[in-house]
């Protein structure tokens, strides 16, 4: 049901090895560069208590667990117009019964050169190792398997020019690789994908755009599939603790379905909106979108989804903060929609200059199909150290 531990531990070692490559090369970009750099270092230790951790319809589902983190980030100048990032993450979380052991983490490296006041090009790489039940509303693909492991791997390249002081143009490609190790229901994809987009500033308050985007996925061993979207966006300041945004247009698709072997293409209305609050001390944000998106099922599934996130200072020690999300979508081969749901309520405060104590609740729920309902509350309090400069 669950990997085994020598595979967990391979694989959280290519994520070690991954990781300490990347802060090998950075280092190396610094000394022989002679660059200026700042490195800063975070360590977490949480402790939780779930009744349902992974979202099963199983008996003596409850268990207890430990995760300790460490995330270092590590920033460079390699030169005036060179930037160079490195952010890393990676965790090791034991349970106390059943489910044993897990490694978990991610490697996000960004290089950003800006060639002169009018052409920047940046290049991005990730890999990424994520507990399914973790990031539950990330994709509708955690509805189907909430026991499993996803692994990213994502490599972007961006060009950005701005003929004028009011006018930006971009275009951006990438390829991406979605692995779901020991897990029957979701399978290996590979899609590809690039953009154009045009913003223009017509005040200081409102930009409009429009954009341009394709999408091509593979499932392993499987049928292509593919989606081609054309948009209007606009994003506007209302006032001066209001501002939003909205995208809309129309995508082709054309997916496949590995259950009854059918392909569909056909068009149909896609679109993003958000809205933002902020006086001072307090942010509190709306989002909503429907498109098509990379998926283990099938290559591309059509997601609904809407969010939204408040954070309020209550004090210069504390900070209470509530979150939700929700994504829907209609599975391939079944008359059916699968549902997924996150909540996670959070009191941050601040012990020490650089130490934090974090206790939360969250709800979790997930609804492959009619009458297959599995939910799960998660209490957990963490200690965290920040940063910490080297």
């Amino acid at each position: 049901m669950f990997s085994s531990f020598p595979n967990r531990f391979v694989a959280g070692s290519r994520l070690i090895a991954i990781g300490l490559l990347a802060l090998v090369l950075a280092f190396c970009f610094a000394a022989k560069s002679e660059a200026r750099s700042a490195v800063t270092l975070e360590f977490d230790t949480n402790v939780l208590v779930s009744d349902n951790p992974f979202l099963t319809t199983e008996k003596e589902r409850a268990t207890g667990a430990v995760e300790f983190v460490a995330r270092p980030r590590v920033e460079l100048k390699l030169d005036p117009k060179t930037d160079l990032d490195f952010t890393g993450e990676v965790g090791f979380r034991q349970y106390s019964r059943r489910y044993g052991n897990f490694v978990t983490g991610r490697s996000d490296l960004l290089v950003r050169h800006r060639r002169n006041e009018h052409l920047t090009v940046s290049g991005r790489a990730i890999y990424a190792r994520d507990l399914v039940s973790d990031s539950l509303t990330d994709s509708i693909d955690f509805a189907i398997d909430t026991r499993s492991i996803r692994e990213t791997i994502d490599a972007r390249t961006s060009v950005a020019w701005s003929p004028n002081q009011t006018t930006t143009i971009v275009g951006d490609g990438g390829w991406r690789r979605l692995r779901y190790p020991g897990s029957t229901l979701l399978d290996t994809t590979k899609a590809y994908d690039f953009g154009f987009a045009a913003n223009k500033r017509l005040s200081e308050k409102l930009t409009v755009g429009v954009q341009a985007h394709r999408t091509v996925s593979n499932v392993l061993d499987g049928e292509d599939t593919s989606v081609t979207s054309l948009n209007a966006t606009a994003a506007r300041r209302f006032s001066a603790h209001w501002y939003g945004g909205t995208q809309l247009g129309i995508e082709w698709s054309k997916l496949y379905d590995p259950v009854s072997l059918t392909r569909e293409s056909r068009a149909r209305f896609n679109g993003a909106a958000h809205l933002c609050y902020e006086p001072a001390r307090t942010s509190a944000c709306l989002r909503s979108a429907i498109r098509s998106e990379v998926s283990g099922l099938g290559g591309l599934q059509r997601e609904f989804s809407v969010g939204t996130e408040i954070r309020h200072r209550i004090s210069e020690f504390g900070t209470v903060s509530a979150e939700a999300d929700y994504r829907r979508a209609r599975l391939p081969g079944y008359d059916a929609t699968a549902r997924v749901l996150a909540s996670t309520l959070r009191y941050e405060h601040r012990i020490r200059r650089n130490v934090y104590l974090t206790p939360s609740v969250a709800y979790l729920q997930r609804n492959r199909r009619e009458g297959e309902k599995a939910d799960a509350f998660i209490f957990q309090i963490g200690l965290s150290i920040r940063g910490a400069r080297s």
